[in-house]
């Protein structure tokens, strides 16, 4: 007999993944904690949050309008405060790994600000799309189908188990959590949901773990702080690109780009743009573990390489594998303008023959284009291509100059371009900008700089210098407080007393 459900089931429409911010570890944790602090891990059908029990009622995060979140920096840390009566409980959010072998997790430490007491719930319910068909408790650990979903840093007050999700909120909000630990929960159609409720004295704080593997220890014992999370990343970001702008909320964003884009599913795309912010072995690794079209990922090598020009990232079986992309692209048009514009690495890894094969190929056309999937990667593609954008013969430095920026001081450091590192920083003196540039060439070809956003008719060969350009036609900047670096430093020195312009048509030297 025909069956309409299974007709339904093949037809249903795959469920969106969760919205907000991808938390993650070097091992390869990821989750993906929402705007409303929700926990969704990556590859499981289960999600966790936390309810507050108030003095005069009980507070969730998903339905409640006083909830805001911030992410202070670049790193991967959230702040959520959600007001209950008398005060704010917050919750700082990170992902980590565990001293010993105990793995990773996301590490949630609610911190009880108001001047009374309050309960704690903190809830394993099934994921859009997904079913929780077994649910039990373990003395401080909620298990979901035989793994572990939650670890609270205490032995928990009451619990909550019930076989419909829709049952959990009056479970615990009604006073129906028990004492002693309940038997385990089966429910056929995949909705039961538990909850693990803990006392949070005032001016105190809890923690609880939603770990990628089986966890057993105490989450404050073996996770490190939000903060010692957070130098770590500053430490990932060490070698990157630096951008300051008049635009500060953009440039801010930069480094946090930077971040989401390491926490990213690997693309090709995103690969070319940490090798351009100056993150050359994330970008190796990125490019790696990738799985877009061949000729994306060859031509994403070529860039690597130009940007780079390190043969060791094509070397070794860590390395990136040129020999295999080249025969999987096959013979398109991108697979052509890649493999000739690394006939040079051919050429610095010994193989003469691959060189003179790649030096004799026809370009057909620009730069192929790699379409960036991920948000992070294309907001720094667009910034750095406004900052640094490759011509005919040379580099053309802001190009696009919006009103907003006239007057006040740019910076940058370490972008990675074809021609090689480079570092600018403009300076205004009334109406004119000064213009303060180092390239660190790869070769001593000639690479010509222009300013097309800034002054039309400067150009110039030299890799170090500083010169007072033009005022832009027709385009007068606001007055504003004189920014940026003291012209006659290079860029990113400290700022000291003002100096006078150089005369007309001059420069700084």
């Amino acid at each position: 007999m025909f069956r309409f459900t299974d007709l339904l089931r093949r037809r249903r429409a795959p469920v969106p993944g969760p919205v907000g911010t991808r938390l993650g570890t070097d091992d390869g944790f990821r989750a993906v904690v929402d705007a409303r602090a929700s926990i969704h891990p990556s590859g499981t059908s289960h999600r966790v949050e936390w309810w507050i029990g108030g003095e005069d009622r009980w507070y969730a995060p998903a339905v409640e309008a006083a909830v805001r979140q911030d992410r202070p920096g670049p790193a991967p840390v959230l702040v959520t405060r959600m007001r209950v009566a008398g005060g704010d409980v917050v919750a700082t959010t990170w992902a980590t790994l565990a001293s010993g072998s105990s793995g990773a997790a996301v590490v949630v430490e609610l911190l009880n600000e108001t001047p009374v007491p309050v309960a704690v719930a903190v809830t394993v319910q099934a994921a859009p799309g997904g079913a929780i068909r077994r649910i039990s408790v373990d003395g401080r650990r909620l298990l979901v189908d035989g793994g572990t979903a939650l670890v609270v840093d205490r032995e928990p007050g009451r619990y909550a188990i019930v076989d419909a999700a829709a049952d959990l909120w009056e479970t615990v909000t009604g006073g129906r959590a028990v004492i002693a630990a309940p038997e385990p929960v089966r429910c056929r159609i995949g909705a039961a949901a538990g909850a693990l409720v803990v006392p949070l004295p005032h001016r105190s704080a809890l923690r609880f773990a939603v770990p990628a593997g089986d966890l057993v220890d105490n989450p404050s014992a073996v996770f490190p702080s939000a903060e010692r999370v957070t130098a770590g990343w500053v430490g990932h970001l060490a070698d990157a690109a630096t951008v300051d702008l008049p635009d500060q909320s953009l440039a801010a964003t930069t480094h946090r780009n930077l971040v989401d884009l390491m926490l990213a599913d690997p693309t090709p795309a995103g690969a070319v743009e940490l090798c351009r912010w100056g993150l050359p072995r994330r970008a190796v690794e990125c490019l790696l573990h990738s799985d877009g079209p061949p000729g994306d990922r060859l031509v994403a090598a070529a860039w690597l390489w130009m940007l780079g020009r390190e043969p060791g990232w094509f070397t070794g079986t860590d390395g990136i594998q040129l020999e295999d992309l080249a025969r999987s692209a096959g013979d398109a048009p991108t697979a052509r303008w890649a493999l000739a514009r690394m006939s040079d690495l051919f050429a610095a890894l010994g193989d003469a023959r691959a060189a003179v094969d790649a030096g004799r190929l026809v370009e057909v056309g620009g730069p192929p284009e790699l379409v960036a999937t991920d948000p992070a990667a294309t907001s720094l593609g667009h910034l750095a291509d406004r900052l640094a954008r490759t011509s005919v013969d040379g580099l053309d430095l802001l190009v696009d100059v919006p009103d907003s920026w006239l007057g006040g001081g740019i910076e940058l450091h370490g972008l990675a371009t074809p021609h090689g590192r480079l570092g600018f920083a403009i300076r205004w003196h009334g109406e004119r900008p000064a213009l303060l540039w180092e390239l660190e060439r790869h070769d001593d070809g000639p690479v010509v700089l222009r300013v097309p956003g800034l002054d039309t008719a400067f150009s110039t060969v030299e890799a170090t210098g500083e010169v007072l350009l033009a005022a832009p036609a027709g385009r007068v900047p606001p007055p504003r407080p004189s920014s940026g670096p003291v012209p006659g430093s290079p860029p990113g020195a400290s700022s000291g007393p003002p100096i006078a312009p150089p005369p007309e048509g001059g420069s700084f030297s």
